[in-house]
């Protein structure tokens, strides 16, 4: 990525390296970063402006995301990362359609002053008798408690924020399969969402979201006017907050260059990847939740020299794809 000068300096290595694990590997995503195109960086330099310390950069990468990124709904703008400025960045807008797969945690919802009966009635409800989450009807009061629960979920998501999905087929393809195993933890780990649980010792109740890439499609031609060009695009490392447990993936041609998350249940060097999009966001439906669950324990990665250690096996597993033999680096 085209880094200002004062950016530049903060995401060498030897700058970052004194300031910690967490911060240096957050700093070596933006010298791997070939999806940003130059237009996109320029914004993003004018947005951070001259700062000289990690703590400062971060705050004000935070800003951006608020301001470019994380917009709110009644902005008659979409996110940066469907507009024009990120079309390095855009998969292919006529990718098959498929299902896909989203992890929502939902424990916020619980103790929302304008969701948490809705939440509480719905979990009550569908916990303990998920099957009927696959049903296309029910008996009216079970129908209006779960309709009244997205209604709610969608009214208080006030910020137009992308999705981070993945595809179904990369997880088996059989949903019902799938909902067999111990899903929450597969995926939390296969996803690389090292803050899940951010509380030791409370379990943190997650739902599965599939929905099809239609779906996506059909959200933005609602939202045409809006200037979005994409519905479709591999995150970058302004796509998030900074983050050790994210890893740009090398850029690749043909519409198709996924974004890769980190496995936190790998204990060796990868020789397949989860694929990893950003999808135009939707509003949830009911048929959208799939199963309900809770993350209840750890994962392997809770230090940050465990941390680096996947990392450098991680970008190892990658310079073993075709052409990727100079990306990235071993952080030592």
């Amino acid at each position: 990525m085209n880094l200002s000068q004062p950016l530049y300096q903060l995401a060498s290595d030897a700058i970052a390296s004194p300031a910690g694990e967490a911060i240096r590997c957050a700093a070596a995503n933006f010298r791997w970063e070939h999806a940003v195109t130059d237009q996109r960086a320029a914004d993003y330099n004018a947005y951070v402006g001259d700062v000289d310390t990690h703590k400062d950069w971060k705050a004000e990468h935070k800003g951006y995301l608020g301001s470019y990124v994380h917009v709110p709904n009644d902005l008659p703008r979409s996110s940066e990362c469907f507009m024009p400025a990120n079309a390095q960045a855009h998969l292919n807008e006529q990718l098959d359609n498929t299902y896909l797969l989203r992890l929502e945690s939902i424990g916020h919802l619980f103790d929302h002053p304008l969701v948490s009966e809705a939440a509480n009635n719905f979990w009550q409800r569908f916990f303990n008798s998920q099957k009927d989450l696959g049903k296309n009807s029910l008996p009216d009061s079970s129908e209006a408690l779960r309709t009244e629960f997205v209604t709610q979920w969608n009214a208080q998501r006030i910020q137009a924020r992308p999705l981070f999905a993945t595809f179904l087929n990369n997880f088996g393809g059989d949903l019902k399969a799938l909902l067999k195993t111990d899903w929450p933890h597969i995926l939390r780990d296969g996803l690389g969402l090292t803050h899940w649980p951010s509380t030791a010792g409370k379990p943190l109740p997650v739902a599965l979201m599939c929905y099809t890439v239609d779906e996506v499609r059909q959200a933005r031609a609602i939202a045409a006017k809006k200037g979005s060009v994409a519905s479709f695009s591999r995150p970058t490392v302004l796509d998030a907050e900074m983050s050790p447990a994210f890893i740009p993936a090398p850029l690749l041609p043909g519409g198709e260059s996924y974004g890769y998350t980190l496995d936190l249940a790998s204990a060796g060097i990868p020789d397949s990847f989860t694929p990893e999009l950003l999808t135009f966001p939707i509003d949830y439906q009911a048929k959208h939740i799939k199963a309900l669950g809770f993350i209840t324990r750890g994962h392997a990665l809770e230090e940050d020299q465990a941390v680096l250690a996947a990392r450098n096996r991680h970008i190892q597993g990658l310079q073993r794809l075709p052409g990727c033999g100079g990306f990235g680096e071993v952080l030592a």
